[in-house]
């Protein structure tokens, strides 16, 4: 092969490599399942149990204050009510027999971070972060989807400061008319262990 056929085929090679690249680029999963709105194996509405009645997160959601996770509430913390509230309903009898069985209800998860992300309940409720700054307006959807994105690139621009909610802001910078500034931990180490 001579040299102009080989100036000819890096030439050629070049703009394939580049397209081919942002292909690549542009198929990397972002982690975010934004939006996800799974069938759960019993209809909940959150609208009716955090919405209308008025019934706290927390009182479902028990360890998010204590623990690095929320967790899915058991069997025995839906029959605290529903041992005298829509007992006929025949969702209500299939959480009755989940109860009596001892067996949980494999309810499917929502919100999921990837296995190299840590993320604590805890440390944000402690901090004043509404349950709402993440997960959205629950009290107002029937069935529960992944508002936020849960990336690193938007969990780092309310870390920086750049969409905390203003009553966080406005307890870490009491002293300031317009508080801003970065607002938590940014480095690497505060999310990967």
């Amino acid at each position: 092969m001579g040299r102009t056929n080989r100036k000819v085929m890096i030439g050629l090679a070049i703009p394939v490599l580049v397209v081919l690249g942002i292909l690549g680029v542009m198929n990397i999963p972002t982690a975010s399942n934004q939006g996800y709105a799974p069938e759960q194996p019993i209809p909940f509405s959150h609208k009716l149990h955090a919405g209308t009645n008025k019934i706290a997160c927390t009182y479902c959601h028990t360890s998010v204050e204590k623990s690095a996770h929320a967790t899915v509430p058991s069997v025995n913390v839906c029959m605290n009510c529903h041992t005298l509230v829509k007992t006929d309903s025949p969702y209500i009898k299939t959480i009755w027999k989940h109860f009596k069985e001892g067996r949980p209800i494999e309810w499917v998860r929502i919100h999921e971070l990837p296995d190299h992300a840590y993320f604590n309940h805890k440390r944000h409720v402690a901090k004043g972060v509404s349950c709402q700054t993440c997960h959205g307006d629950v009290a107002n959807m029937e069935k529960v989807y992944q508002k936020s994105p849960l990336t690193m690139g938007w969990c780092l621009d309310c870390h920086r400061g750049n969409t905390t909610p203003k009553e966080v802001l406005a307890r870490v910078y009491p002293d300031q008319k317009d508080p801003h500034g970065p607002v938590a931990p940014q480095s690497c180490y505060t999310c990967h262990k």
